[in-house]
């Protein structure tokens, strides 16, 4: 009966067993991430923050295509900056206006820009709280304000824009296709939805006459 209750006594005071990154979810491996980007990057210089940006990217994908609304929604009140960041991108992409309150809550108060951000994104992609979004891009600083100012547009406009970035998404990316860009070199064939619908694919376009692809992201 001693060595029994010995036994017991020592199970209750050893500690939990550690988490595996197997049974963690896209957002908690998002969060541990060795090279997270977002504003800070540049002062570990490009070479590290160029390190870890495939799996930033795969990691994206995964948490739009598949985290659950609940643990986004938990998601924005986490103290991880990125996470709140990323949680308030996925929101707003997956259509969840029940979480409309917490974000415009983020985009008027938070105190990361980077989490301002993405909040007011997803309002525009929500088409929710335009009294919100006009507050912000009358207040905060330009990249903010610019965002906002996006967001307007995207509240204003016919189109279902979430819906054509989840659709982008939901086709998914692989790690082999990532980078293939490269200064100096041909551009490698691609395809993309337009907004009116219709399929682009460059090499329809390419030799025939002058190309510019142009486009702006804040990385998380």
């Amino acid at each position: 009966m001693l060595r029994l209750m010995s036994a017991i006594v020592c199970l209750l005071l050893l500690p939990p067993p550690l988490q595996s990154q197997e049974s963690k979810s896209a957002l908690e491996r998002y969060r541990d991430l060795e090279f997270p980007g977002g504003p800070d990057a540049s002062k570990v210089g490009f070479k590290v923050f160029e390190k870890g940006w495939q799996d930033r990217v795969a990691l994206e994908f995964e948490i739009i295509n598949t985290a659950d609304l609940k643990s986004l929604r938990a998601g924005l009140k986490n103290e991880d900056r990125l996470v709140r960041s990323m949680a308030a991108r996925a929101l707003g992409i997956r259509g969840d206006k029940a979480s409309a309150d917490a974000l415009a809550d983020l985009a008027l108060n938070d105190p990361e820009f980077m989490v301002r951000i993405r909040a007011v994104e997803s309002l525009g992609l929500l088409k929710m709280k335009l009294e919100v979004i006009e507050a912000v891009k009358k207040k905060d600083e330009a990249g903010v304000a610019w965002a906002a100012d996006l967001s307007i547009d995207q509240f204003k406009s016919k189109l279902d824009c979430a819906a054509q970035i989840r659709n982008a998404f939901a086709v998914g990316i692989k790690r082999k296709e990532m980078g293939l860009a490269k200064v100096g070199h041909a551009a490698p064939d691609f395809s993309a939805q337009t907004l009116d619908g219709k399929t682009f694919k460059l090499s329809s376009v390419l030799g025939k006459k002058p190309i510019a692809i142009y486009f702006a992201a804040f990385d998380q």
